[in-house]
């Protein structure tokens, strides 16, 4: 990225520009909103980090993710009824390589929507989940069971949680934006993935939506 000269006359133009959006924002916070409002400030507070990071550290090459994936997306706070906070989405990009700092998502709710599929309790894997339990009856660093634990209770909740992928979401993010796991090595989501039969059953979905093929 490069760097333009600004006189004093431009830096105080700008700045002025982002003491109204600060002034915007504090506004905004001080009315305690719920819904896609209830993390705004974390929501801005890690925008402006990534934006530091992407600028300072100039990334070339990101994770390679494969169709069918499940990841964990910051979509932020957006305008009107665009997806916005944190979110499970699925990949639908077809040829991702470790050059492309894209990719394209379907976000999944548990609210069912107009136009959406059923992707069941996607997030919840028994076999996997029995795994940790195992791992955790075996661990004797406290520290280690008790992160082991957290991510047991975390996607036990989901047991019997339906999942719905919005299909008129569709959405292209940065990769920057993908939280990739939360509990670092014990988060089992990077072992999750769509079958064929689920990810046909979205593709038909998509053709119905957005082509005249149906």
């Amino acid at each position: 990225m490069s760097t333009k000269i600004c006189t004093n006359k431009t830096i105080n133009k700008k700045h002025l520009k982002l003491k109204k959006a600060y002034l915007n924002n504090i506004e905004i916070s001080d009315k305690n909103l719920g819904d896609k409002y209830t993390k705004f400030e974390d929501s801005k507070l890690d925008e402006s980090q990534t934006l530091l990071y992407e600028i300072k550290n100039k990334p070339k090459k990101f994770m390679r993710y494969f169709r069918g994936e499940i990841v964990r997306v910051k979509f932020g706070v957006n305008i009107g009824s665009e997806f916005s906070g944190e979110h499970f989405a699925i990949v639908i990009s077809k040829r991702d390589t470790m050059m492309n700092p894209t990719l394209h998502v379907i976000p999944l709710t548990s609210k069912k929507h107009l136009k959406s599929v059923n992707v069941g309790n996607i997030l919840y894997d028994e076999n996997l989940i029995n795994g940790l339990r195992a791992k955790f009856r075996g661990e004797n660093d406290s520290k280690k069971k008790k992160e082991i634990e957290r991510v047991i209770k975390y996607y036990t909740q989901r047991k019997n949680t339906i999942s719905y992928a919005c299909i008129d979401h569709i959405k292209t993010i940065s990769k920057l934006s993908i939280n990739k796991t939360l509990f670092e090595k014990y988060d089992y989501l990077p072992l999750l993935k769509c079958n064929n039969e689920l990810i046909e059953k979205i593709d038909n979905c998509i053709i119905k939506e957005y082509t005249n093929l149906n």
